[in-house]
Formats: structure tokens, C-alpha cells, sequence
């Protein structure tokens, strides 16, 4: 918990870093909305100090939708099926995580995600047939992939070892092959959206 600085994990064992970028830009834009609040209402210098917040929240939320964009192509030209958690993100967004919640912006990168799979499937290209398949995330971090086994562990618990079977893995890579065993249709990869990331 706090720890993990992964955006999304594969089955294949590749981690996406997470780019955080309303984390990174938190002092600047906390700066801005105190200069704001110190502005008289109504005067040039407050609207000045508004429209300086507001670039700074529009330059966060372009950097999130290309970064979103970027990896969603690259899961889609990589892999025929994609499974992801079916996660609650409104739930989540409302939890003790909801910061790094919004920072991600799981909801707008699996929307993304999702989007792009369909226009693949619509073009009739070579890259047609792309899948995006959601699976429930009930245990999918205590399970071991190997043999079965379930194993309760706390969150900041990172690595995963199977007292069943003596398997060895990182927890998150552990969770996305239970996740690919789910929604297994074929020789695909997979890919999920990784809820333990910085600040979660």
C-alpha cells in the first residue's frame, strides 16, 4: 500500500509505471488556488488567478488522456484479449484510496481501452477480433496461480509466496494470471489496470 509504483501489470510479468500526474503537479496547482483565494472577488487579478488553476487541472487531465491513450494502443496491437478486474471505481473513488483513484483515472483509460479494441473489431484490419473481457476481482490477489491455494494477506504485502506449492511471484503478476485463468479463450496475453498504486 503505497509502495507498488505500477499503473498496470501483465500476465507476462511487465509492469506499466504509474505516471502520476496530479501527484506531481500537486504543490504547483496548491500554489496557484492560494494566490487565488488571496485575490479580491471580482477583480482582474482573481480572474487572471482562475484562469491559471484552470490551465493547470486542463494540463493535468491532457497528460492523463495521452498517457491513457498511448497504453491502451499498445495493449491493443499486442494482444488479441485483454482482461481486466471488473472494479468498482465509483466505490473506490469514494474509499480511503480515492486519491490515487483519480490520479489513475481507471475509469477514462478503460473506456479508452475499450473503445479502441471496438474499432479494431470494426475495421476488419489484420488487428480485428480484439476482446476486452471483464472478470470478477474476488480473490484474485490471494490465490496462487500454480496450484490454487488461497492465502489472506495484507495489502503492502508485495510479493506473493504459496505456502501450498513454495511459488514465488509478485503479488500483482500473481493476480493478473489468476485474471487470465478466468477469462481463458486461447494463447493471449493479459493485461489489468493494477489497484495498488502510489498513494493507494
Amino acid at each position: 500500500l503505497g509502495t507498488n509504483p505500477h499503473f498496470l501489470v501483465t500476465s507476462e510479468g511487465e509492469m506499466v509505471e504509474a505516471p502520476r500526474h496530479f501527484q506531481k503537479a500537486e504543490e504547483k496547482l496548491a500554489k496557484a488556488q492560494r494566490e487565488l483565494s488571496r485575490k479580491k472577488k471580482g477583480s482582474n487579478r482573481r480572474k487572471k488567478a482562475r484562469l491559471k488553476v484552470a490551465k493547470l487541472h486542463r494540463k493535468i487531465a491532457n497528460q492523463r488522456k495521452d498517457f491513457h491513450h498511448k497504453v491502451a494502443r499498445k495493449l491493443v496491437n499486442r494482444y488479441g484479449t485483454i482482461v481486466h478486474e471488473d472494479l468498482n471505481v465509483q466505490a473506490l473513488s469514494r474509499s480511503h484510496i480515492a486519491k490515487g483513484i483519480h490520479d489513475a483515472g481507471w475509469a477514462q483509460f478503460l473506456a479508452i481501452l475499450a473503445y479502441k479494441a471496438a474499432a479494431h473489431r470494426a475495421s476488419g484490419s489484420v488487428l480485428a477480433g480484439r476482446r476486452v473481457i471483464k472478470v470478477d476481482p474476488k480473490y484474485t490477489s490471494q490465490d496462487c496461480p500454480v496450484c490454487g491455494h488461497r492465502e489472506k494477506k495484507p495489502l503492502w504485502v508485495r510479493a506473493y509466496t504459496c505456502p501450498q506449492c513454495g511459488a514465488l511471484l509478485h503479488r500483482d503478476v500473481a493476480a493478473a494470471q489468476n485474471i487470465l485463468a478466468r477469462a481463458w479463450t486461447g494463447p493471449s496475453g493479459v493485461a489489468i489496470p493494477c489497484p495498488r498504486s502510489p498513494g493507494l
